[in-house]
């Protein structure tokens, strides 16, 4: 019973949060003014550029006479080269604090952009645990999908461009200070990035419940994530409009970040990571496909666990019905395939060992050497589930 579970981001969950972005930014670049252009940078995903709501969110900055600059290169598996441009617009103009809109990638290029502001490098120099020397920028995380959790967290997960790793960077100081989690931004999010990122939010609330770092405290958070995901996803996916069950799924990504952030991520992370670096392949799509494969292995070394699982999807607590209700909502979602996806058969061992390398290997809930990843590749590739 002997743990440790903080929140060091203060969040605002509820619709129309976000329209308070300007009044809560003030306050946090109240000591920061300069004779600058901007007060702030806000990094924004291409795609939402044009939407009513970032219009809101921009408006609120000008009703409270703050100054911004736009960032907008971000893409999906965030690069460190875009990461080193954000960092540098920021110094060069002198800004006070960073507010993110976007999914993941945005509010993690929003993270490793304040860090190089703040204390130069590269995204290569903090890549570990705690390298990060003190407090960043504040960073404000407005969250547009139902997904990363990024906003709950004190990781950021950015592409080394030469070496085409992805560089995990954990530290309490890089933390977003404030999440606005408004569930409203997410309703015109099209069907199959709500289901790839919903699926997201159930491998990381369910890593997080069994891997091996859980606690009591966080294991309530994941097994209430499971439970609105197991009731909500299918919904949000083919009713988009539906507020209900969009608030939900806000809801359980920004638990499954809270949880995730207090023990850790777990197999399915770290082969999908490896996959995303190789690939440039949509992290939510790749959790979605390998997760049953990493279930049906697991199932064994942690029975009673899985019976839980099986109870938050509301089927009888057993193991093999843990697995059985993942698999019919990943199956249901009609998501792509690995194939699909371009992965090719000469690439498994490579991406075994990647995996049997990555940060996260020891927090699986069974040992796994780079034999064990490429046995669940071969699976995947040839879609047997069992």
């Amino acid at each position: 019973m002997n743990f440790i579970f903080s929140v060091t981001t203060q969040i605002q969950f509820g619709a129309g949060a976000s329209r308070q972005a300007g009044t809560l930014v003030k306050s946090l670049v109240a000591g920061r003014k300069s004779a600058s252009a901007g007060d702030v940078l806000v990094i924004v995903d291409p795609g939402i550029r044009s939407t009513t709501w970032l219009k809101n969110i921009l408006a609120s900055l000008d009703e409270n006479s703050l100054g911004y600059e736009i960032f907008e290169k971000v893409r999906p598996n965030p690069r460190d080269e875009d990461v080193d441009q954000a960092a540098i617009q920021i110094k060069e103009k002198k800004l006070g604090a960073i507010i993110a809109v976007g999914g993941g990638s945005t509010i993690d290029t929003a993270k490793g952009a304040s860090l190089l502001a703040t204390y130069s490098g590269k995204v290569r120099d903090y890549a570990g645990w705690s390298k990060v020397p003190g407090p960043i920028l504040p960073v404000v995380a407005i969250p547009t999908t139902a997904g990363s959790g990024s906003e709950a967290t004190c990781w950021a997960v950015i592409t080394d461009t030469c070496s085409h790793a992805k560089l995990a960077i954990g530290d309490r100081n890089l933390a977003p200070v404030l999440a606005l989690v408004d569930p409203l931004l997410t309703i015109s999010l099209p069907a199959g990035i709500t289901a790839a990122t919903g699926m997201d939010v159930l491998t990381h609330s369910i890593e997080a419940y069994l891997c091996t770092l859980s606690s009591p405290v966080n294991d309530l958070l994941a097994l209430e994530s499971i439970r609105l995901v197991a009731a909500h996803l299918i919904k949000a996916v083919t009713d988009g409009g539906d507020q209900i069950a969009r608030e939900a799924m806000m809801l359980a990504s920004t638990l499954g970040g809270i949880a995730i952030n207090n023990a850790d991520v777990a197999g399915v992370h770290c082969l999908s990571e490896g996959m995303g670096s190789l690939y440039d392949a949509p992290h939510g799509t790749l959790n979605a496909i390998l997760l049953p494969y990493f279930m049906s292995l697991w199932q064994r070394g942690c029975s009673e666990r899985f019976a839980r699982i099986a109870e938050a999807f509301g089927a009888d607590p057993r193991p093999d019905e843990a697995v059985s209700e993942v698999t019919k909502l990943t199956r249901s979602l009609k998501l792509p395939s690995l194939k699909d996806i371009g992965v090719k058969k000469t690439d498994l061992p490579e991406l075994a060992a990647l995996a049997e390398s990555n940060v996260s290997n020891p927090s699986n809930p069974v040992p796994m050497t780079a034999l064990d990843y490429l046995g669940i590749l071969e699976r995947a590739m040839a879609s047997e589930l069992g």
